[in-house]
């Protein structure tokens, strides 16, 4: 698998998050075991909205990025770190559970271990 791959793998994902955080937020959140208020549903939207942009952009970042492309690899490696122990604490602290956190975490787990691989070589 190459890092153009796997940004464009990320990117598909991003993609099913951000559709399901817009069209089905009560689902997808009730799914993380998190209590549905109108103010989650807002934010919940927005954060579909965010991760929507982040599929067309991490779709597009090879391209842009050109010869720079490990670079933003190693970037992005520490950005899908980061996503993954912000949810890892969550489900620590038992703010969210089920399949949503665990799906999430693992994923942006195996994202961060995959750019940090193939940024390097």
């Amino acid at each position: 698998m190459t890092l153009n791959s796997i940004f464009k793998t990320q990117s598909v994902v991003f993609f099913i998050n951000g559709l399901l955080q817009v069209f089905a937020t009560e689902m997808f959140f009730e799914m993380a075991n998190m209590e549905i208020t109108p103010h989650l549903v807002a934010v919940g939207q927005f954060m579909g909205v965010t991760f929507v942009f982040l599929a067309i952009f991490t779709w597009k970042l090879p391209d842009i990025a050109g010869n720079s492309v490990e670079k933003f690899g190693s970037l992005w490696a520490l950005g899908c770190l980061m996503w993954a122990a912000i949810i890892g604490y969550h489900i620590a602290v038992g703010v969210v559970g089920g399949p949503t956190a665990f799906v999430n975490v693992a994923i942006f787990a195996i994202f961060a271990i995959a750019y940090f691989l193939k940024s390097r070589s």
